[in-house]
């Protein structure tokens, strides 16, 4: 039960843009639409993930591929993520081994996604909007009015990403987010769980707070794909950014485990 009632709280938990400012595309939606949840306001059009795509919201992504099309079918089987890859931060743990930790246990729900594609990073942002919509057509009217009419998850560009530097929260929004997450922490036992807990590089979505722009891990666990295939921002337990630059960017060529993502929510109308 807990599963279900953790992905209704980063679909729908939906924080408000907390800043009127001047720019060139502010007239083409509400200033007030509320952001997707686990996202806070960039401005008025961008929403970003406060974290890293988590390993359980990409196991709701498999899992409803597998029911839409089948565990045989090529759209589930070519979205699996490189298991292979993840024997790097687990070496006593074998790829099966590790593959069914991920799918039978809760041990990587909270740890970043990693070892993906690009181009399956895509499709989780593409699935991650249908799944919002059909979400907001349950509410009622009233409340579906509090979110835009039109909206998309994607990538960010390297340029969105640096951005994230100017975002500054109130207090009170930070306090809310520690709340929450603090919650779902406990509600995965996060203390009980030695792959992540005491794990020498890597750490659980929601382990290093900003205080400033209320965002988890920019510059440590693992560096974040942007909507430019084959370029990353951040930083990550393989490759360093010591400086915190925002503006740096790292190369990949395929599927990585210090590579993962997290996704910009775009008000369309």
């Amino acid at each position: 039960m807990r599963y279900f009632l953790s992905i209704g709280l980063f679909l729908i938990a939906g924080f408000i843009p907390n800043e009127k400012e001047n720019c060139n595309t502010c007239n083409k939606q509400d200033w007030e639409y509320n952001c997707a949840g686990n996202t806070l306001s960039m401005n008025f059009r961008l929403c970003m993930d406060i974290s890293e795509v988590s390993g359980l919201m990409y196991k709701t992504f498999l899992e409803d591929l597998k029911s839409a099309h089948g565990e045989s079918s090529e759209e589930y089987k070519s979205n699996l993520p490189d298991f292979k890859k993840w024997e790097a931060l687990f070496p006593g743990l074998t790829t099966s081994e590790i593959s069914a930790k991920y799918f039978d246990t809760d041990d990587f729900a909270l740890a970043p996604m990693m070892a993906v594609s690009y181009a399956q990073a895509v499709k989780f942002c593409d699935w991650r909007t249908e799944q919002f919509k059909k979400e907001l057509s349950r509410m009622s009217k009233e409340d579906r009015a509090q979110f835009p009419k039109d909206f998309r998850f994607r990538l960010p560009t390297a340029k969105e990403w640096g951005r994230i530097r100017f975002m500054t929260q109130p207090k009170g929004m930070v306090k809310n987010i520690q709340k929450i997450t603090s919650g779902t922490t406990k509600a995965y036992k996060l203390k009980r769980n030695p792959l992540l807990n005491t794990h020498p590089k890597l750490s659980h979505i929601y382990n290093q707070l900003d205080t400033k722009l209320a965002m988890y891990n920019l510059f440590n666990n693992v560096a974040e794909m942007t909507a430019e295939e084959g370029i990353a921002m951040g930083g990550s337990w393989q490759g360093q950014n010591a400086d915190n630059r925002f503006e740096r960017q790292f190369k990949y060529d395929e599927p990585e485990a210090w590579l993962g993502f997290r996704c910009i929510f775009e008000i369309l109308k």
